[in-house]
């Protein structure tokens, strides 16, 4: 009983001091968030390859940290949700790999995004510091007893330190029992999951020579993947690549041995040139897969095509990404960067999406001189601004308006509300926008979400409300409107639902829905997204503000979707 106790109170500890998920996790382990205006040259590599990365997955962008002092080549994602998640890597992994090694690793950590594995691996570190805490007090009763003992012997006294020694001794014993098993899940878990991410990175960037050059250099790499971290033991399940030496390596490393991976990904390695080559050619093509769009051509698609690209990333999105982030001038990705460029850039897009006139005078208002300044001059930059190109802007902005403190975020968040309500008149993309921000800039945006509902019965209003919105932004006849409805809520009921009408869809109403249909069990989740996919895409078409409030739907129910690339 003892024993348990300890392994509860160790566990229940761990995960408190874990409840502020992946930002509290890299905070715990000294990590560097990077700037976004930063003129490191890796550093930047490091943020650009990122965001190409979240916008070919739909994922928002990960808070971004670095390890300074850890000379090994390794990273990990952490958090709870996609919307909170943080990426670190090494100063090892910066300054040892290349353009394409890095983006294989961050396709590897990304993919531990899309398959869930970041809410896991926590709750397993938070599972496992119980089971450690038993020897690490049997090492710290025997270290404190041993000294005791020096002084007492030296003033010729004994309290009886030698009965604290056996307990120390028998507990370190326990402790090391613990350390075993913990180490066995560990490596029970860890070790396909690394292998599915590991295949994942190459089904993202096609580029094998990227993933199996990076192991390749951890191999070549004096300090190999360890860390100095006093944590690494802690977190061995969740890197990229293994964290400290073990013995019995067949039996608990988390990892697979690296000549495994290597040859999983690619057995002919020594034609990984080659591919790099093939990638590079693609990336200088990029730049023309954005010419063919305009905001009025549909994106050709099928609900199953949706269905099997959530979490599902390919060529094509990684390509379309590239091409996206070419697109902006560098006045804008530069001020996207920094915490008040980021403020100018999502106050213009709600101005350049309603009457300029009446938006420019209600931030006149409510801004000071320079911040206003710099909305007036974003507005000119996005007077040719394509509709495909606002949701990308939006998910690289945010993680600098993350940047904020908390009362500067809820400041922030009521002026961008309050702009979008001054016309008293909504759009789809005012709708999409409003509830993003929320989404990540709310005060409990970085706590653990909970599972509530277990069947659809408790949220059918809610997914009520939801299809209505979807029915209505088709641009069908109210008839086919309302057969799309009925069909779409045949999924879940059979009781007779009406669809309501747009004008009686109230903005906190939809959004109080949606925030009760993301507490719905993950396998729930599935029919929701087919469901509102199957009403937006009954014609086979998707127009740009379709595609927004789709994507925009799966990102706050933790299921994203990849840009919906034209044909």
């Amino acid at each position: 009983l003892g024993t348990l106790l300890v392994i509860l109170t160790g566990s229940i500890h761990r995960y408190f001091s874990l409840r502020g998920g992946g930002r509290a996790l890299a905070e715990m382990l000294g990590a560097r968030r990077v700037p976004g205006d930063t003129r490191d040259k890796n550093e930047k590599k490091y943020i650009n390859i990122l965001e190409e990365m979240a916008i070919a997955s739909g994922v928002p962008v990960p808070a971004i940290y670095i390890m300074d002092d850890e000379a090994g080549i390794n990273a990990f994602v952490a958090g709870y949700r996609p919307t909170e998640a943080v990426m670190v890597v090494t100063q090892g992994a910066l300054e040892s790999l290349d353009r394409d090694e890095l983006q294989g690793v961050v396709a590897h950590e990304f993919s531990h995004i899309l398959n869930g594995d970041m809410r896991i691996n926590i709750r397993l570190m938070a599972f496992l510091a119980g089971i450690l805490a038993v020897g690490n007090i049997g090492q710290f009763l025997i270290r404190g007893s041993s000294r005791s003992h020096y002084h007492s012997r030296s003033s010729g006294r004994n309290s009886g330190q030698g009965a604290l020694i056996v307990l120390g001794l028998a507990l370190l014993i326990i402790g090391y029992v613990g350390l075993f098993f913990g180490r066995l899940i560990k490596a029970a878990i860890s070790r396909q999951r690394e292998f599915l991410a590991d295949a994942s990175s190459v089904q993202f960037t096609r580029n094998p020579g990227g993933i199996a050059s990076a192991l390749y250099k951890i191999k070549q790499n004096a300090s190999g993947s360890l860390l100095q971290s006093k944590q690494a033991e802690d977190m061995s399940h969740m890197c990229f690549g293994e964290t400290l030496h073990v013995s019995f390596q067949a039996m608990l490393a988390t990892h697979p041995p690296l000549d495994d991976r290597i040859n999983a990904i690619d057995p002919k390695f020594l034609k990984i040139k080659s591919s790099q080559k093939i990638v590079e050619k693609q990336r200088q093509q990029s730049g023309a897969i954005l010419s063919s769009f305009s905001d009025n051509v549909p994106v050709q698609t099928t609900v199953q095509q949706v269905n099997q690209s959530v979490g599902n990333p390919g060529p094509e999105h990684m390509l379309y990404a590239a091409a996206m982030l070419q697109s902006f001038s560098a006045e804008t990705l530069s001020g996207v960067h920094e915490v008040t460029g980021a403020k100018a850039i999502v106050l213009a897009l709600i101005v350049n999406a309603m009457d300029r006139t009446a938006g420019l005078e209600f931030l006149r208002e409510q801004l000071d001189a320079k911040l206003f300044q710099r909305v007036e001059k974003q507005l000119g930059q996005f007077k040719q601004l394509n509709k495909r190109q606002r949701l990308p802007l939006i998910e690289i902005a945010l993680p600098s308006l993350k940047q904020m403190e908390p009362e500067e975020r809820s400041g922030f968040l009521s002026l961008a509300e309050s702009l979008i309500r001054h016309d008293k008149k909504y759009s789809l993309f005012e709708f999409v926008l409003s509830t993003i921000l929320k989404q990540h800039l709310d005060s409990r945006a970085e706590t653990a979400d909970k599972i509530s509902f277990y069947s659809f019965k408790p949220v059918l209003e809610d997914i009520q409300i939801l299809l209505s919105v979807m029915c209505h932004s088709s641009q069908q006849s109210e008839d086919k409107k309302q057969q799309l409805f009925e069909r779409s809520l045949g999924t879940f009921t059979r009781k007779q639902l009406r669809l309501l009408n747009a004008k009686h869809l109230k903005m906190s109403a939809i959004q109080q829905s949606l925030e009760r249909l993301s507490r719905l069990s993950p396998m729930l989740k599935k029919s929701v997204i087919n469901a509102c996919a199957d009403a937006a895409i009954d014609d086979g078409i998707l127009l740009p503000a379709e595609a927004e409030l789709l994507r925009a739907v799966a990102e706050i129910l933790d299921c994203p979707i990849p840009p919906f690339v034209a044909t």
